[in-house]
């Protein structure tokens, strides 16, 4: 069933279908998290529905453009994108084929709320697996966004975060060295997820920011 979701921030809409992933907090959260300018032209890897594009653009000024394999989710974020007035291209392919199509080093900066459960009941919808389920797929996303973002660019993500070493470790084979870090408290305390912003072909550097719910809207 189609339903039209306010993200309450300047009146925007989501639209989505409950047959379909919805999208979580993570990526809200994934949002508040960026650093970005005006100027920048952003890739979403793994667009969905469109959340980060669509509450992204609004947030940042930035240039967004989405990528998802599956037509019926972009044609939703199309939808979206056409009810707020907003100029943000969804294209229906493959994570692996997008450098092909729009060039090495072409963004300057990309944004993802990958797949990253390995185990587990895979589920019987198309739509729901490949947006919960990892198999090689965080390899596929980080190894296009290396294509894709330009030297000296950002790539934003979340994860787990007890796998942050996983992804730490995939990061830096695609030569995205991990420079900032925020921690998602879940339960008692316990951080549940990272949130990481990486940089292409950068030196060794970390920094961590501390976590507030100010920063969830």
């Amino acid at each position: 069933m189609k339903r039209y979701d306010d993200l309450q921030f300047n009146g925007l809409i989501l639209v989505q279908d409950t047959d379909y992933p919805c999208f979580t907090e993570d990526s809200v959260l994934l949002v508040n998290f960026l650093q970005l300018k005006k100027n920048d032209r952003v890739v979403d890897l793994g667009s969905g529905t469109g959340i980060l594009s669509v509450l992204g653009q609004a947030k940042t000024g930035a240039s967004f453009t989405g990528i998802e394999k599956h037509e019926a989710l972009c044609g939703l974020a199309r939808e979206s994108a056409s009810i707020n007035g907003q100029d943000i291209p969804f294209y229906a392919m493959d994570i692996a084929d997008a450098p092909a199509f729009f060039g090495e080093g072409a963004f300057s900066a990309a944004v993802c709320n990958p797949p990253y459960f390995s185990s587990g009941d895979r589920s019987e919808r198309i739509f729901r697996a490949d947006a919960r389920h990892a198999g090689e797929v965080p390899e596929v996303f980080l190894k296009a966004a290396n294509r894709l973002v330009r030297n000296g660019g950002d790539l934003y993500l979340c994860y787990p975060a007890e796998r942050l070493c996983d992804i730490i470790v995939l990061l830096r084979n695609v030569h995205f060295e991990p420079k900032l870090i925020r921690f998602v408290p879940g339960r008692e305390a316990v951080p549940r997820l990272v949130l990481i912003r990486a940089r292409k072909n950068a030196g060794p550097g970390l920094r961590y920011v501390p976590f507030s719910f100010d920063q969830q809207s």
